[in-house]
């Protein structure tokens, strides 16, 4: 009797070991992810925005512009009508920030460190 129960014993380990295998495969045989993040360089710029008049604006602004190559990462403030955006130092593209922003239907600035605008296309007005 001893002899069969090892015998089940010994076939339930190599089931349950099989399908943990099987369950777990992702995890057991994926590449290891290194255990610090790599920091890109990034660039920040500020922009002003003007027409936003609704809580959707801003999520409709940012959502459209973190699609933009180079992106990083985008923050859109509705009360304060700003803008910033950390762009990847290799692939800055302000003029294509604005143009996107533009095609929403907004007025877009970009403004300088020391917060004045700064104008890079003279078709676009300020107030």
């Amino acid at each position: 009797m001893s002899k069969n129960m090892m015998i089940g014993y010994g076939v339930g380990f190599l089931v349950l070991t099989v399908f943990g295998v099987y369950y777990y495969q992702d995890v057991l045989f994926s590449p290891k992810k290194p255990a610090v993040a790599v920091v890109e360089q990034t660039v920040e710029r500020t922009f002003n925005i003007d027409g936003m008049y609704c809580e959707g604006c801003p999520t409709k602004v940012q959502k459209s512009v973190a699609k933009i190559p180079g992106v990083v990462a985008v923050t859109v403030d509705a009360t304060s009508k700003e803008m910033v955006v950390q762009y990847d130092v290799n692939n800055e593209n302000v003029q294509k920030t604005l143009a996107v922003v533009k095609e929403l239907g907004y007025t877009p600035g970009l403004k300088s460190k020391s917060g004045k605008l700064q104008v890079l296309d003279f078709n676009v007005t300020f107030k």
